[in-house]
């Protein structure tokens, strides 16, 4: 082999290898800083746990997406015991599998390693490591193993060349719509209707139906086995009756926390005009001839990198609709002529444009909110980054840019999460890092619990219990891993009554974890007001844990205990207590 061959399979190798370092260097900066114990991190923890204790998904604990994910995570638990590192080292390796579809999505998009290699790396610096959204730990495993699931269905639709292949990528593709409601047609639309375009019909067809077949069974048996009055409740088809309180919260989501009428009014203006202007500025400076072009790239490397100190990552809000744009011309060029230019470029912007438009629609504009921005955006982001790569000619000037921007994003990441003031908290089953007051309030709260309650006791914890029952092994009395506004009805309310009554928690532990999105109400006063009131007549508070509340916020640093009143109703001091 010559000297010029090796040095280009190393140089094929830096780049295979470059976004997976890029996520490796990230783990290791942000590591065991992922988890949020009171809001969504709880409930992706407990109700795992649950299943391996043997309760069942949706019958006896309510669960808002599909059942592939937390089954998965269930068997884990149920293997190697109650362990948080469980569950990370599973989504790890999701997040791994999901870099590796990225980067092979990126390069079918452009024929050069080095530029789609930069563009992947610099999605995975943006996205995979938000507060919230972060990949090792997600506000919901469901949507990471359902974005990882599609991106890979696409790529074995794409690079399928036998009915073996065809059949892999439509039981991949079962699977990842299996995981959330909103992936169902995503992930059937998607890789299948590529095959269609690349395959026989016969391929097609057997694809398709394995495909529908495996999310048939996820969606279709807990339906059928606990009706849809059920299942609308407590189970996944909660999504098809969203509140109105939630669906404004979700608008304000979908417009980076703006109405429809300010983000014309003012974030059009104030985000996408001036880098509009500034994407323009890049296609101008990296479409000089080569010579400048060598001139510009230690210039453009720095200019990216100075992205470091650009406030709210503003400059980047114009590649999403940019993307969407590139999407919407890549479905009407497929329609119009499947076939015309490079056949296999079109089928791959083709297929990208299906599965990236839907999740896109959750934040068309901005990039401010991680929790969905880091399953929506990478690939967007990609897209419109493998658009400008194609229209320009100096290609390493570019890739240098990109580089440049990817450097600033792991900065910021290592200064927002990894260095950030956090306390380590080492409990059973769970060590990592929270906020200082969090971690006073979790350490102590803990210890109360394990003080008053029974090994294989009940307590019930508001709103987001799936924390401290996780790390103290105690159990929910209740169906629900969540009581937020509006997620419990009236005949929720009542079962929850009715379990209060026949089944008495040993404990119960109200957090003052605000909710900003949904008003000011509490407990008692506006939520749950009938079972509160219910508990006002069986139990007294006897402690208040942590102190030192902060204004409202997310975040927690006090609760009151309660435990059951000596003259109340049915009343029983609870085993172990004080």
């Amino acid at each position: 082999m010559s000297e010029s061959s090796r040095t280009a399979d190393r140089a094929r190798l830096f780049w295979t290898l470059l976004p997976h370092l890029v996520f490796a260097v990230l783990f290791a900066a942000t590591f065991q800083r992922w988890v949020l114990p009171f809001e969504d991190s709880g409930r992706e923890m407990n109700t795992a746990l649950r299943l391996a204790e043997g309760e069942l998904l949706y019958r006896d604990i309510g669960y808002m997406y599909g059942p592939l994910a937390p089954l998965l995570d269930g068997v884990l638990l149920g293997r190697f015991g109650r362990s948080l590192g469980v569950l990370v080292a599973w989504r790890t390796l999701l997040a791994l599998l999901g870099v590796e579809a990225l980067r092979r999505l990126a390069r079918r998009l452009i024929a050069e390693d080095a530029p789609a290699s930069a563009i992947c790396s610099f999605a995975i610096a943006a996205c995979a490591f938000g507060i919230g959204g972060s990949w090792p730990f997600p506000y919901s495993v469901a949507a990471l193993m359902g974005t990882v699931g599609v991106w890979w269905a696409l790529e074995l639709a794409l690079a399928s060349e036998s009915l073996r292949a065809s059949l892999v990528a439509g039981a991949v593709a079962g699977l990842a719509a299996g995981t959330k409601l909103e992936f169902l047609p995503v992930a059937l639309a998607g890789p299948l209707l590529v095959l269609g375009l690349r395959r026989s019909r016969k391929e097609a067809v057997l694809a398709g139906f394995l495909a529908v077949g495996e999310a048939g069974i996820a969606f279709g048996v807990p339906v059928m086995a606990f009706g849809t009055d059920l299942m609308r409740r407590q189970g996944f088809l909660i999504a098809l009756d969203v509140h109105e309180s939630w669906r404004r919260v979700y608008e304000a989501v979908l417009f980076g926390g703006m109405s429809a009428r300010a983000f014309v009014g003012g974030g059009f203006l104030e985000v996408l005009v001036p880098s509009a202007l500034a994407v323009a500025l890049v296609l101008f400076l990296s479409a000089a001839g080569p010579a400048l072009g060598r001139f510009l790239t230690p210039l453009l490397f720095l200019a990216g990198g100075l992205t470091f100190f650009s406030s709210g990552n503003g400059w980047l809000h114009s590649l999403l609709p940019l993307a969407g744009c590139v999407a919407i011309v890549a479905l009407v060029r497929t329609a119009i002529e499947s076939r015309r230019g490079d056949p296999s470029l079109c089928v791959a912007s083709f297929g990208v444009a299906i599965v990236m438009l839907p999740a896109l629609l959750r934040q068309p504009f901005f990039l401010r909110n991680p929790v969905y921005g880091a399953f929506s955006a990478p690939l967007a982001l990609v897209v419109a980054l493998a658009w400008l790569a194609r229209r320009v000619s100096a290609r390493p000037a570019f890739t240098a840019l990109v580089l440049g921007l990817c450097v600033a994003q792991i900065g910021a990441r290592v200064e927002g999460i990894g260095l950030a003031s956090m306390t380590f908290v080492k409990l059973p089953g769970v060590s990592l890092f929270l906020l200082p007051s969090e971690a006073r309030f979790v350490t102590e709260a803990a210890r109360v619990i394990q003080e008053t309650v029974p090994e294989g006791g009940t307590v019930g914890i508001f709103p987001e219990p799936g924390f401290l029952l996780f790390a103290t092994g105690r159990k929910n009395p209740f169906v629900d891993e969540l009581f937020l506004p509006e997620i419990q009805d009236a005949a929720a309310e009542d079962l929850m009554i009715r379990r209060l009554r026949e089944r008495p928690p040993d404990a119960l532990l109200v957090t003052n974890r605000a909710f900003p999105e949904f008003g000011s109400a509490v407990f008692g006063g506006g939520l749950l007001d009938r079972f509160f009131l219910e508990v006002s007549r069986r139990y007294v508070p006897v402690r208040r844990i942590g102190g030192g509340a902060t204004p409202p916020t997310r975040h927690v640093s006090e609760g009151v205990l309660f435990l059951a009143a000596p003259n109340g109703p049915e009343a029983r001091a609870p085993s172990g207590g004080k």
